[in-house]
């Protein structure tokens, strides 16, 4: 993300999530009220619960993104998903719950 400290990150996040929509940015509400947001652009992803609070932010990274000699380990510490893009791994999210 490009930030510089702890604060600098937590601005981007809470801008991210908690700032107006922009158009290109992709929403979505799960059933008990999860706020999921995705930057088709950017790559940035986000959750906030019901009551505002920042559950999550990053960069997703597809596994298939990772070279193959360190996609094993990165891909069993959690660190990548299974998905072929990251659009697709935000839909699969919203589906959830």
């Amino acid at each position: 993300f490009n930030a510089g400290n702890v604060q600098q990150y937590e601005f981007l996040a809470d801008t991210f999530l908690g700032g107006q929509k922009p158009a290109h940015v992709q929403e979505c509400t799960r059933k008990h009220g999860d706020v999921l947001r995705f930057d088709p652009t950017t790559q940035e992803y986000g959750v906030m619960s019901s009551n505002r609070t920042i559950r999550t932010y990053f960069k997703p990274i597809p596994c298939a993104a990772v070279p193959l000699p360190q996609r094993s380990a990165v891909s069993q510490s959690g660190r990548c998903h299974g998905h072929a893009d990251n659009l697709l791994y935000f839909q699969s999210e919203c589906a959830r719950w």
